[in-house]
């Protein structure tokens, strides 16, 4: 190419750097930026593009500046430019600083700011401080040297914003509130802070469980309501682009990467063909094809809804999720017989928490079953606490928990109380639960036997036990509400929540308005009428006077359940006539003026209600 030519290539690079600048300030669209200097097919001239779209920017203000900057931060990310330009730029600039300041003169106040801004963007080696007096004079070098050292020591624009959005970031992942982040992400009200959100959510997550990544995976897709596609490509790219830093303390980032792409390209947080788009240089590298034959091989292998559950069943928040998958694997576990594969199921729900229902479950299957699976739970078992997949106190509440649903057993397996000792017996001679438990066996299937023969008041008391038990350990209305139906005799309804809120009389005030909870859960699923706990309800009440000697505080035990059903709209307020004939001279004022007290003060049930209400209002707004 001829000096001519090289001259009228320079020149048209130049002009379109000051046109590029002006549109990215008005549209902010990296993406189209990208192309405007692709279509230059001219790399070699990027230093002086950079230069020319920098001293452009001189002439704007301050927040286009900062924007100018934050542009040519863009294109290193999509690997339009590289950092090799950016430092080139910066030295054209500085050589022509001398002449600038005559016609700028707060050129070396720029020059320092844009300078300042790329080092904190990593896009400009600090050696090249060292070259500054060189290039700009010994008349202005000294001054923006001093300068960018001001400014790295206050913090820039770029650096609040990243800042801020750690923060953001980090209170999400210890308090698990979307709402808020969204909201806080939202007001930062700035298209630089996209990118960073987006990094930063994946880099954090990274360092975490999978509990954590599923709820970066659920917090990328609510920030497509604050950010463009355009700040997704670039906070992916800017990941992809750190990988080699990440895999020193995250060995596993690449596959981790890979896993948050192909969830991002499910949920519509990034296009199908994302992986076309990324620079070749960044695919070309070793990391790089990792990351990308990995999101390929998921995409290609696997359903939607194998790569919604990436992160494992157990990073779900949802009970009823969690007991599907603990189902799943048992029974898996039954036909194939395969103990590695269990045991890795079981790990890779990472809850650690929820492994009394993984006992039970075990358990109660292979009592069903009987013989051989008896043998095949035991190995189970022992396996699962030799990995510290949960440990022996997550055994013991799962053994509780079958025990105490030996009565529905029974209904479908006779000896099932034999079977379920001599599992007990088998347990406690590996010394993994108390020899306690085979004695607990046995008095529970006496009492089933003295339940039958005393007639269904007693059957009624044992459901009534059992489904608050299991609803405080698993807080599940479906189950509460399937062993209502269970009972299979409407007219036992109000006895069964009579005895329900009795058994509730001995917890604690946590508990007291979990088992509230639990019978307007039940109603809410037509398990149970309204009708029907109001029923209950005056039973108790009547019982009061009897109640009152072992339970003192008996009048704010029954009031806060009236007030919380009143909320509810479970009950009529209509009861509320009716206490003092119901409760008696003594008790029936007492009870009317806390049930008063109580509605007056906000119950934390009408809490939650207002918080709802009050989220929900500002979204539409």
């Amino acid at each position: 190419m001829s000096a001519t030519d090289d001259e009228k290539l320079l020149a048209r690079v130049k002009a379109a750097a000051a046109m590029i600048l002006d549109e990215y300030l008005t549209c902010e669209s990296g993406h189209d930026s990208a192309l405007y200097i692709e279509e230059l097919k001219a790399p070699r001239l990027n230093p002086h593009l950079i230069k020319k779209m920098l001293t452009v920017a001189m002439d704007k203000s301050e927040k286009d500046q900062d924007m100018a900057a934050g542009l040519i931060s863009v294109l290193c990310v999509r690997g339009t430019l590289e950092p090799e330009d950016v430092e080139a730029g910066v030295e054209l600039l500085l050589s022509s600083l001398k002449d600038l300041v005559i016609d700028v003169p707060k050129a070396t106040t720029y020059t320092a700011r844009f300078m300042a801004h790329f080092l904190e963007d990593k896009i400009l080696p600090e050696s090249m401080l060292a070259s500054v007096k060189d290039l700009a004079g010994a008349d202005v070098g000294p001054e923006v040297i001093k300068s960018i050292g001001e400014m790295l020591s206050l913090p820039l624009p770029v650096t609040q914003i990243k800042s801020k959005v750690k923060e953001i970031i980090e209170e999400f992942y210890v308090a698990g509130d979307l709402v808020e982040a969204e909201r806080s992400l939202a007001e930062l009200n700035s298209k630089r802070s996209g990118h960073e959100a987006v990094k930063r959510t994946i880099v954090l997550a990274m360092e975490k469980k999978n509990r954590e990544r599923e709820r970066a995976s659920v917090l990328l897709s609510a920030m497509t309501r604050v950010y463009g596609s355009e700040q997704f490509f670039e906070g992916f790219i800017a990941v992809l682009r750190s990988l080699d830093d990440l895999s020193l303390d995250t060995p596993n980032a690449p596959a981790l990467l890979a896993n948050f792409i192909a969830r991002a390209i499910v949920d519509d947080v990034l296009p199908p063909n994302f992986i076309s788009f990324v620079p070749d240089r960044l695919v070309a590298s070793e990391r790089g094809k990792e990351v990308a034959g990995s999101v390929k091989a998921l995409l290609e292998q696997h359903s939607s809804t194998r790569i919604m559950n990436v992160w494992g069943a157990g990073a779900k928040n949802s009970v009823e999720e969690l007991k599907e998958s603990v189902n799943a694997l048992v029974e898996e576990y039954f036909v194939e017989g395969e103990l590695k594969e269990a045991v890795r199921c079981v790990q890779e729900l990472d809850a650690p928490h929820f492994g009394h229902e993984v006992v039970k479950r075990l358990v109660y299957r292979a009592v069903e079953k009987g013989g051989e699976a008896l043998r095949q739970a035991l190995t189970l078992l022992k396996a699962l606490l030799a990995c510290d997949a949960f440990d022996h106190h997550q055994l013991t509440i799962g053994m509780q928990r079958s025990v105490m649903g030996l009565p529905d057993l029974c209904l479908d397996v006779p000896d099932a109380p034999e079977r379920l000792r001599t599992l007990a017996d088998w347990l406690a001679f590996e010394n993994l639960v108390s020899p306690s438990f085979e004695q607990a066996v046995i008095l529970k299937a006496q009492e089933r036997q003295e339940d039958g023969k005393k007639g269904s008041t007693d059957k009624v008391q044992t459901y009534a036990k059992f489904i608050v038990e299991e609803f405080l350990v698993c807080q599940s209305g479906r189950d509460a509400a399937k062993s209502v139906t269970d009972l299979a005799d409407a007219s036992k309804h109000p006895e069964l929540v009579r005895r329900i809120l009795i058994v509730a009389l001995d917890k604690s005030e946590t508990e007291r308005t979990m088992i509230a909870d639990l019978i307007s859960s039940v109603c809410v699923r037509c398990a149970m009428e309204p009708s029907e706990v109001e029923a209950g309800l005056e039973s108790l009440i009547k019982q009061m006077s009897d109640l009152v000697i072992d339970v003192p505080k008996i009048v704010e035990y029954v009031g806060r359940f009236i007030a919380h059903f009143l909320e509810d709209r479970t009950i009529p307020e209509s009861l509320l006539a009716s206490i003092p004939n119901l409760a008696g001279p003594k008790l029936g004022p007492e009870l009317s003026k806390a049930v008063g007290e109580m509605l007056s003060l906000p119950l934390p049930v009408t809490q939650i209600k207002s918080k709802v209400k009050e989220i929900i209002e500002e979204f539409y707004v």
